[in-house]
């Protein structure tokens, strides 16, 4: 009698989760992982420091990390090793050099203790005081689950300076965006270098800067003059400079460089050298210079998208301060890639229930109003996020997914039921009444036996199986919302049907006649 207003409320009900979800009260993270147990504290300090003021400070971690475990009630650490000369990040690759040092922390195992990883990593940064000379000093967890970074921004361009200055730019500006723990780049500063270049006498004589490099590598690096068996070894041998002579500056210039007419003048007549700082390491990407900039995110605090949507606000003028291009890495694209996939395995799949629906019911429209159900599941489950206070993820996604199976089963009991009191002569709204009445327990029993088997996850306390909530969380809350909503949705869409049902209307036109035949 009222399917108008019952109708429009459930259209209601739909759009009030999808405003939550873009307005950003329910946030979306592509995959969540079990909280780490080991962390990493690696530390720079500029190129040429001696290595004692690096050892020194090292000790001055360990004591900041063991004021830190007290002040947090302590018999929080397993182990604690510390690296002198070296860092080692959460991928196994390792930097050597007397300017470098690491940690790596072990904590007691998640659900033993009450102080997670982040409010750890933010009371040990806080007791840290950064001596002078230090370059960086980054603490983060180490990574599981899928590979890369839930925040990787890609920077490319073509003078490595520039490029640098660009990634510090932008570690700033993900520093100040709130829920930011971390930020770190992989162009990272190495040893002082000798550049040199030609002097126009050098330019005049014929010498290219790749003949006097080749030169300087011959005899710095030697070159290869024979390979021979000694038995079962292959002995190779070098010629080059003295390793005394490898070894001292002063030996550059004393260096001869050969012309190509045969004649040798002094390496420091032809070339003119002047220091700079280097990189530990040059990476490309699609054959041009990049760096990847990345930052660790607080989960409880913000998510990856709002991170990104509010670096990319900054980007485009950062990009032209210091005329470098940008790309989103890391776990966003393969977030793009699986909801693709994701969209298209959707269709197909609701194209293929849609046609296992036509057949069994021998209808073109009653397999609609039986999917009709599925976007109501979103409302539950949706809803049911924000409830939780939880961001979507993709095992989320993966519940929706077995959630539309789940309500299209109710959905079905219904209407099989409501064709069979057809079939036997009630009227539409006798035989919906009927469907509803005794179908009724059935759809509940269905629904509360699936949601009480869930119950126990859903309300699991152990860190290392809040991965799986949100999947429990669709599923749950989906079947609470479409159990209690499917005994009105579908008869008044049943009603709406049976108003345009041209066979409907010729078979009562057709009883109307007979009726009036009858009667004359």
């Amino acid at each position: 009698a009222n399917r108008g207003p019952t109708l429009a409320c459930a259209l209601v009900s739909v759009a009030i989760p999808v405003g939550l979800l873009s307005s950003g009260r329910i946030g979306f993270s592509f995959f969540p992982t079990p909280e780490p147990q080991v962390l990493y504290a690696n530390v720079s300090f500029v190129a040429g420091t001696p290595r004692a003021s690096m050892v020194s400070f090292m000790r001055e971690l360990e004591q900041s990390l063991s004021d830190t475990e007290q002040a947090l009630g302590g018999e929080l650490i397993l182990t604690a090793l510390t690296r002198e000369g070296e860092v080692l990040g959460d991928n196994g690759v390792a930097r050597q050099g007397d300017n470098l040092g690491s940690m790596m922390v072990e904590l007691v195992s998640p659900d033993h203790r009450d102080v997670r990883n982040k409010a750890f990593i933010r009371e040990w940064q806080r007791r840290i005081q950064p001596p002078p000379g230090i370059e960086r000093i980054n603490i983060t967890e180490q990574q599981s689950g899928p590979p890369g970074k839930d925040v990787d921004i890609r920077l490319t361009g073509s003078e490595p300076q520039q490029l640098k200055e660009a990634a510090d730019a932008l570690s700033v500006i993900l520093a100040g965006i709130e829920g930011v723990v971390s930020t770190d780049d992989d162009m990272t500063w190495g040893r002082e270098q000798l550049v040199y270049s030609l002097t126009p006498y050098g330019q005049a004589l014929g010498l290219s800067i790749e003949s006097v490099g080749n030169q300087l590598r011959a005899a710095y690096d030697g070159r290869l003059a024979q390979i021979y068996q000694d038995k079962r070894d292959e002995i190779e041998v070098r010629v080059q400079l003295p390793r005394a002579e490898r070894e001292s500056l002063a030996s550059l210039g004393n260096l001869n460089i050969r012309l190509d007419d045969g004649r040798f003048v002094p390496l420091r007549q032809v070339v003119t050298f002047t220091s700079n700082q280097g990189f530990s390491a040059l990476r490309h990407a699609d054959a041009q210079l990049a760096t990847d900039v990345t930052a660790d995110i607080d989960s409880g605090q913000t998510t990856a998208g709002v991170v990104l949507k509010a670096a990319a606000q900054e980007l485009p003028a950062l990009a032209s301060r210091y005329n470098v291009r940008y790309s989103f890495e890391g776990r966003s694209v393969d977030q793009q890639e699986t909801l693709a996939d994701m969209r298209d395995g959707l269709i197909i799949g609701l194209l293929l229930m849609y046609a296992v629906l036509v057949w069994v019911f021998s209808s073109w429209s009653t397999p609609l109003i039986v999917m009709s159900v599925i976007p109501l599941a979103l409302v539950g489950a949706l809803l049911g996020h924000w409830v939780m206070g939880l961001n979507l993820t993709i095992l989320s996604l993966f519940g929706l997914f077995g959630l539309s199976g789940i309500v299209v089963n109710n959905s079905i009991i219904l209407v099989s039921f409501y064709q069979e009191q057809r079939q036997r002569g009630l009227a539409v709204n006798d035989a919906l009444n009927e469907a509803v009445v005794q179908r009724l327990r059935a759809v509940m029993l269905t629904s509360l036996t699936t949601i009480g088997g869930l119950l126990p996850l859903l309300f699991e306390t152990s860190p290392q199986a809040q991965v799986l909530i949100p999947l429990v969380t669709s599923i749950s809350f989906g079947l609470i919302g479409t159990t209690l909503m499917i005994v009105f949705v579908v008869p008044a869409f049943y009603t709406i049907l049976d108003d345009f049902d041209l066979t409907s209307l010729a078979r009562e036109r057709k009883a109307h006649r007979e009726k009036l035949v009858a009667a004359e």
